[in-house]
């Protein structure tokens, strides 16, 4: 599988050289790459001063291909480089779309260009394709740096690695992990939790972590955010980075965000060049795999989470944990336990989204789903994502409507994109 992009228009767009992100180098600003790459061809100012002056980018790559003008002595051995240090400036300034490229994980990219067989793929696909090589590269040159800049601010500081309130086991096995990983390293740093309202608790109960430390006061203390990257309470000055598997709220600047099946797995992908986990840490990051997939059962789990969980290598009873641990809810207990059972605020487009999950078997679906449909606005409570493991089916309550999902989810963030798309949700 791979990322493929044509131009600097659609998904992928901000991949092209066109794309309107520009960057500086030595105090100059570049509007594109194509502008900075079109510039070093040349040592004469004016022409460079005339190529990054252009209004577009086909407009420097017409000058800059200008075979009347005089070019640099060498300049076709050392562009390869020169197109890398454009590209490497432009995601290294621009944020936004950093955190889209860590989003392409570990795939290959492709420049879809047919009519360009160097830096694209070429009319028969097997071109040198070298634009999509050198964004691979740079996306590893990326997550260096982010793991560098994370080593060095933290330095000298005592760190809390903290993650969601209720906290689930991917929440909690995660800010253990990385605590553990940052000691490795020289940090001093706490594994902590906002509270111990555990969202799974007997499994926490039956492989607990040792030290912990429940923080309530976070005006005083520096911060890494883990399985989330909400601030919720915490001064955004206070929080230097944060590692999560799911969409950004925009809250956090210093942010290593990418789709994986739970947090856990992310830091192991992410960590694994760095950093010697151990069997009992593979067990917890499978067991955070397992948790946030419903035990491989949901859509998030795709085909290269399923690689780096075989890469772990950890052999587990499945059918014995799922037995023990896949607990649907209990309709004896009254609507508001069950409500605020596995309850949490999500920060999505600009929207506060007071979301309830529940669990349960085909037979109390069919009697309990209309009940807690019409008690939604009782418990202030605006989005209802109901689970039914004897059909494997998700059912969606929101703003008045309601129905089946296309697909079996447990993923809040993949049913907010979905009534974001039909223009379900309230401004």
């Amino acid at each position: 599988m791979s990322i493929d992009f044509y131009k600097e228009f659609g998904e992928y767009g901000y991949l092209a050289n066109y794309s309107n992100h520009g960057f500086y180098k030595d105090g100059v600003y570049y509007p594109t790459v194509e502008h900075f790459y079109q510039s070093q061809k040349f040592s004469d100012p004016e022409i460079i001063n005339k190529i990054i002056s252009c209004k577009t980018p086909k407009e420097a790559s017409n000058i800059g291909r200008c075979r009347d003008l005089i070019r640099k002595d060498h300049f076709a051995s050392q562009k390869l480089q020169v197109m890398e240090e454009g590209v490497y400036l432009k995601f290294k300034q621009n944020l936004d779309i950093r955190s889209k490229l860590f989003e392409t994980r570990n795939q290959s990219i492709r420049e879809m260009s047919v009519k360009e067989s160097y830096w694209g793929v070429g009319p028969n696909l097997d071109g040198e394709n070298h634009i999509g090589k050198i964004l691979e590269h740079v996306r590893s040159r990326l997550k260096e740096d982010f793991f560098k800049d994370l080593i060095d601010q933290c330095r000298d500081k005592k760190i809390y690695v903290i993650g969601h309130s209720n906290p689930d086991i991917d929440s909690y096995y995660s800010s253990f992990l990385l605590t553990r990983i940052l000691k490795s390293f020289g940090i001093d740093c706490v594994c902590a939790v906002r509270d111990t309202s555990f969202a799974d608790s007997k499994w926490i109960q039956d492989y607990p972590i040792a030290d912990y430390e429940v923080v309530e006061d976070y005006n005083s203390k520096n911060f890494i955010l883990v399985d989330h990257n909400s601030l919720d309470g915490i001064l955004k000055e206070n929080v230097l980075a944060a590692f999560d598997h799911h969409r950004i709220t925009g809250e956090v600047s210093n942010l290593y965000e990418a789709e994986y099946s739970s947090c856990g797995l992310l830091l192991y992908d992410f960590f694994k060049n760095y950093y010697s986990f151990t069997e009992e840490e593979k067990t917890m990051i499978a067991f955070t795999v397992l948790s946030d997939t419903e035990f491989l059962t949901s859509s998030r789990f795709g085909e290269e989470d399923q690689l780096l969980y075989e890469e772990l290598g950890i052999p587990l009873q499945l059918e014995e944990l799922k037995k023990k641990y896949l607990k649907t809810n209990n309709f004896q207990l009254d609507i508001c336990s069950n409500f605020f059972k596995d309850f949490k605020k999500y920060n999505y487009d600009k929207l506060v989204i007071k979301r309830s999950m529940i669990r349960s078997y085909h037979d109390d679906f069919n009697k309990y789903f209309p009940i807690y449909q019409k008690e939604m606005d009782s418990y202030d409570i605006d989005l209802l994502i109901w689970c039914d493991y004897e059909d494997i089916s998700t059912f969606i309550s929101y703003s008045d409507e309601s129905f089946q999902f296309p697909y079996f989810t447990t993923s809040t963030y993949l049913v907010l994109d979905y009534l974001k798309e039909k223009k379900y949700l309230k401004k």
